[in-house]
């Protein structure tokens, strides 16, 4: 990592002005707490790709199809290596993503048998993960060196080529299980208890213990009674005492910068979280990292949604402190390090490691290099951008267009259609009522304190107002104010604007149409926020 030349621009002005008034500056803030920038320095997950079978006999064959969830014996055959027998497996993978053990690409979790003689390359626990939902296969592994650069515990991933039963399965990717060898990179007592977060699932008292004694939940329960304290000050004290707040904001951050959808803070999924014994506070664990970069436009302050976050949002102190902990992420993790680059050097570090296996397949990691990069530019491109729009916000008089290619509006219809279309040559957000009425398109943001102008330029075609206020066109507005000027009628392009204070609450700017008939045009061009003096 140390050999990737710089990638971003110098962001002191970004970091200093986006933190609130009377935060530290940039260079004051306080450092991510970690024993460890990267540590892919091995053999197994650095210049080896292990050419392994898996042999499974016929009975456990049939055992894994009718419970692929329970562990049966395996022989795990390394070509040029090891023969370990007594190892287990099972089939990994949710609803995306899991394959039967008699289909083209299950995904496995296999454990070898516990004396020390047995680990594969040191590894005791590890998966191998069919991708299937990663065309690239390297946003595992770039992912976590992402995360782990920015000091957030996440698994180390290699590549393995993989035959079962003398079948070919192809190219997997290798990553380390959750256990004490993992926990030992990132905390000095691995002592204490491992939770498995589970599929779609909140932190409740019946997760599954991987580490420590699942009868002691004493520590378990009193994280879910604190982010449920209905006294928001109390709240976030008990919290503060059972959970590593600025630790957890940095995992938000990354959760945020890498678009990771499918994980804790946005979909309650893909996570484990791990009672410290040091502090006696609970650290969380990313995971289930394939599906990074999909959508370039994620705006990087969006607001989470999961019970920890939910519980301590609405206090100004804890967005301010993820600011502070964000541009302390990014500054050491993703502007410093030209991360396209660093796709492009493990598809051909891959490619080349596999000629000697399988040349077909090895062809393919030039593009998958390639593809890689490209997604991960246009993310870390779109996350500068919105941070420089973010900084112009700070000061009065500053001005950010709200444009096509670097914000998500999520349309949100009532039986009507909300969708991004040209019109006289413009990008616009389109609306058509259904029969409910109307429907929106969102903007959730996050500003500083202070006054604004949202405006924009709409057009309206056959709106038919209803008889009560909340139908009667299209307009601008921000949500929970129902106020502004509504269009109605046919209408050609016209400006409008919408003047709003942001105090405690982050805004919401909301493009509607809410009428009995009509559609209704914003132009994306023309999309403009103001801060006032």
């Amino acid at each position: 990592m140390e050999t990737l030349r710089p990638f971003f621009r110098p962001a002191a002005l970004l970091i200093g002005g986006m933190l609130a008034a009377g935060d530290a500056a940039g260079a004051e803030t306080r450092p991510p707490k970690f024993r460890h920038t990267d540590f892919n320095d091995d053999e197994l997950f650095g210049d080896k790709l292990p050419v392994i079978q898996l042999v499974i006999s016929k009975d456990n064959i049939d055992r894994l199809t009718k419970n692929p969830r329970e562990f049966v014996e395996l022989t795990l055959k390394e070509k040029g290596g090891e023969t370990m027998a007594n190892c287990v497996v099972k089939l990994k993978g949710s609803a995306g993503s899991f394959r039967q053990v008699t289909e083209d690409r299950p995904g496995f979790s296999i454990r070898t048998a516990k004396s020390r003689d047995q680990e594969f390359h040191g590894l005791s626990k590890f998966m191998l993960n069919n991708s299937v939902q990663d065309g690239t296969m390297l946003h595992e592994q770039i992912a976590g060196e992402m995360a782990r650069a920015a000091g957030v515990p996440a698994s180390r991933c290699g590549h393995a080529y993989v035959t079962l039963n003398e079948k070919v399965l192809g190219t997997y990717v290798l990553k380390e299980g959750f256990n004490k060898e993992f926990l030992s990179y990132f905390f000095a007592n691995t002592k204490g208890h491992l939770y498995d977060g589970g599929f779609v699932t909140e932190i409740n008292p019946d997760l599954q213990c991987e580490k420590g004694d699942p009868r002691d939940k004493s520590s378990l329960l009193e994280l879910i009674a604190s982010f449920n304290e209905p006294k928001a000050d109390l709240r976030l004290r008990r919290m503060e005492r059972i959970v590593d707040i600025d630790a957890y904001l940095r995992h938000l951050a990354v959760e945020e910068i890498l678009c990771h959808w499918d994980g804790y803070s946005f979909n309650r999924n893909n996570y484990r979280i791990y009672e410290n014994p040091a502090d006696d506070k609970f650290a969380f664990i990313l995971h289930g990292m394939d599906q990074m970069f999909g959508d370039e436009r994620w705006y990087v302050f969006r607001t989470p949604s999961a019970a920890v976050p939910n519980a301590i949002w609405s206090d100004r102190r804890i967005r301010d402190r993820f600011r502070e902990q964000f541009f302390a992420v990014y500054d050491q993790a993703f502007r410093r390090v030209d991360w396209p680059a660093r796709a492009i050097q493990a598809g051909a570090s891959l490619k080349k490691r596999l000629e000697a296996v399988d040349p077909e397949e090895a062809k393919r990691f030039d593009q998958r290099g390639q593809d890689a990069a490209a997604e991960i530019r246009r993310r870390l491109e779109c996350v500068r951008r919105q941070l420089e729009d973010a900084s112009e916000l700070n000061r009065a008089g500053g001005r950010a267009m709200l444009g096509k290619n670097l914000y998500a509006w999520a349309g949100s219809s009532d039986k009507g259609d909300t969708t991004e279309a040209a019109l006289d040559g413009r990008d616009c957000l389109h609306l058509l009522v259904g029969a409910q009425k109307g429907g929106d398109f969102r903007l959730p943001l996050s500003l500083a304190q202070g006054n604004y102008r949202l405006t924009g330029k709409i057009k309206t075609a056959g709106v038919k107002p209803g008889t009560d206020t909340r139908t009667q066109g299209a307009r601008l507005r921000i949500s929970g104010d129902a106020s502004g000027t509504s269009f109605a009628g046919d209408r050609d392009w016209t400006e409008i604007s919408v003047e709003f204070a942001v105090r405690e609450k982050d805004p919401e700017l909301v493009f509607e149409l809410r009428s009995l008939a009509g559609q209704a045009w914003l132009d994306r061009g023309s999309i403009t926020l103001t801060r006032l003096p």
